[in-house]
């Protein structure tokens, strides 16, 4: 609990959303996307391990935020693979590595006329395909089992919606490599595939709505916009990501994408979310002069894993100076943790927030 501009007590989660909102809260929330590569180091397992049972990612899940009380963690959903739920949905095979993420081993779309034949097959059910339906029953025993305390403190599982990449998932069904020639050779093709995906997608946040309850935040995953040109962005990225966000419209809305998008920020600006994560190669008094969003980031996670607390620290103070002023700040990293990283350095950005990240904010102290 922390104290607003009036004196009155905010929640971690409180003072998040002050601060999504471009208004000033009581200091500049620190919010991280801590998930299996991380967490499975308390489980003492493998990633493979981890990713199969749900009960150990809900006890690291709660354990990492009972050590960590003033953070707020993006990634308080139940796992599975980081491929997200449209390969599956529409026949890819995937593949399990030891202590590595899932990758498709096998791609159901090959051919134009796999397109065709997915589009006359229509939309999938999202409780028969193996991921989807396997997440699907993870909701439900998250939000039968997660903590009420730490759901009342931290505004978690209830109306939490995360149904992972959108058109990025749409490009893993087919290959990142097909997918980008695509765009050129068969943009036709490929809008027609990345309406029946975006669908799916939308079918899927309904069915998470079934399970948590009507959508209060909603976090997308999605790189594409880091992988093409304005042009090509404006055609078939933004579209897509706007039908699900805009879906949304009285949420939280959570763009994670770490990938450099400097070069196109008019057109980023047009993503209909209040919070986007974003990486270390673009510039935070940029993007903040230059978009809408409460930014979240933007410290690279190798160099948060490696380096000492006391650089942790005034590499955060950097941040706050450039954008935190006025609210519309989230410290984090520019992607989720990296494995390895050491709990000491979270517990430095935690202290650079509460000795640089009060406000009104004082440049220099």
């Amino acid at each position: 609990m922390c104290l607003d501009s009036d004196g009155a007590f905010m929640s971690v989660w409180e003072n998040a959303l002050t601060a999504a909102e471009h208004r000033e809260p009581h200091k500049v929330p620190v919010v991280l996307w801590i998930y299996s590569l991380v967490l499975k180091r308390y489980c003492e397992v493998s990633e493979y391990e981890y990713y199969q049972n749900v009960k150990l990612q809900l006890e690291a899940k709660v354990a990492f935020q009972r050590r960590f009380p003033r953070i707020l963690n993006l990634y308080t959903f139940p796992e599975y693979t980081m491929l997200g739920v449209i390969p599956s949905a529409f026949g890819a095979q995937l593949q399990w590595m030891k202590d590595s993420p899932a990758w498709v081993k096998d791609y159901p779309i090959k051919t134009l006329e796999d397109v065709d034949r997915l589009v006359e097959a229509g939309v999938p059910e999202p409780r028969e395909a193996e991921v989807s339906k396997t997440l699907l029953e993870r909701y439900e025993y998250f939000f039968d089992w997660f903590p009420r305390d730490l759901r009342d403190e931290y505004g978690y599982v209830d109306g939490w919606v995360d149904p992972g990449p959108c058109v990025e998932g749409a490009a893993l069904t087919m290959g990142y490599d097909k997918f980008l020639i695509w765009l050129r050779r068969h943009p036709d093709v490929v809008h027609k595939w990345l309406k029946l995906a975006t669908d799916f997608l939308l079918e899927y946040c309904e069915a998470i709505e079934n399970i948590v309850g009507r959508c209060r935040v909603l976090v997308v995953g999605d790189h594409t916009a880091s992988m093409v040109g304005k042009n090509l962005f404006k055609e078939f990225i933004l579209p897509y990501l706007n039908k699900v966000f805009s879906k949304y419209g009285s949420a939280l809305r959570i763009w994670h994408n770490e990938g450099r998008v400097g070069h196109m920020l008019s057109e980023v600006d047009k993503i209909e979310a209040e919070v986007w994560q974003f990486g270390p190669e673009d510039e935070p008094a940029i993007c903040k002069a230059r978009t809408h969003f409460c930014l979240m980031g933007n410290i690279h996670p190798p160099w948060f894993a490696e380096h000492s607390p006391d650089q942790v620290e005034k590499k955060c103070r950097e941040i706050i100076l450039k954008a935190g002023e006025g609210g519309g700040l989230w410290l984090s990293t520019g992607g989720g943790l990296a494995p390895g990283t050491p709990l000491r350095n979270i517990e430095a950005m935690v202290k650079a927030a509460e000795k640089w990240g009060i406000y009104p904010l004082k440049k220099k102290r």
